[in-house]
């Protein structure tokens, strides 16, 4: 979960499973920017990323927005579609975990452009983990942030799973896209922050896939939590 602050409005990108919904909210406010949290942009609709936007929306005049694939997920609380059914079978949530609906407030699609006070946040088109998985690259003039979810992490790793809508091929034609893109930070949904250089991060992922062999993949045999 990232807080992006531009100054006269921010936003929070993903917003974990809401399990913990009081420590997320006491963590945006000690950033000082829960009072001009503005958006809500999420990445997929994978319970770990999308499952505490309700908890954030209530009560506060933020917009969620997040693909037309999450939006209907999130919008029912959709337990098979997200895997969140399978998942708490397994025991990766608690057995009484329940995947809360949120409305998706507006619907986005590669290539739209948000102003976030300052910050200037640019959508970007990346299934491949998952069905309309999107990443979101903010700009603050100076600097690029590319906010990938679950789609590359850092040494150019992915998450490919045994979910139904999971799928290397249009992993490897995302990962072409995005090593197009001028990217100083990489910061993924999970483990390492690339804070130099994130470009480099994306053509190895990119170069692996070229290859046509799949990049290293973050999940290994003795994790118990999918992405």
């Amino acid at each position: 979960m990232y807080v992006a602050d531009g100054g006269s409005g921010a936003a929070l990108i993903d917003c974990g499973t809401g399990l913990a919904a009081e420590r997320l909210l006491e963590g945006i406010e000690a950033t000082g920017c829960l009072d001009r949290l503005s958006h809500v942009l999420v990445t997929h609709y994978h319970a770990d990323h999308a499952g505490g936007a309700a908890g954030v929306r209530a009560g506060r005049d933020v917009r969620v927005l997040a693909s037309a694939e999450t939006a209907a997920a999130l919008g029912a609380g959709d337990e098979d579609r997200t895997q969140v059914a399978v998942a708490r079978a397994a025991g990766v949530y608690p057995a009484d975990y329940r995947y809360p609906a949120c409305r998706v407030d507006e619907v986005v699609a590669d290539g739209a452009r948000h102003e976030v006070g300052e910050l200037s946040v640019t959508v970007h088109a990346s299934p491949g983990h998952c069905d309309g998985h999107l990443c979101f690259l903010v700009d603050d003039g100076d600097r690029r942030a590319l906010c990938t979810g679950d789609a590359i992490f850092s040494g150019g790793r992915v998450s490919i799973q045994p979910i139904p809508d999971c799928s290397p091929y249009l992993y490897a034609r995302t990962s072409q896209r995005l090593a197009e893109l001028p990217v100083d930070m990489l910061l993924p949904g999970h483990l390492d922050l690339v804070l130099t250089n994130g470009s480099a991060d994306l053509a190895r992922a990119a170069e692996s896939f070229r290859r046509l062999i799949p990049p290293p993949n973050i999940l290994k045999a003795d994790d118990a939590e999918p992405g």
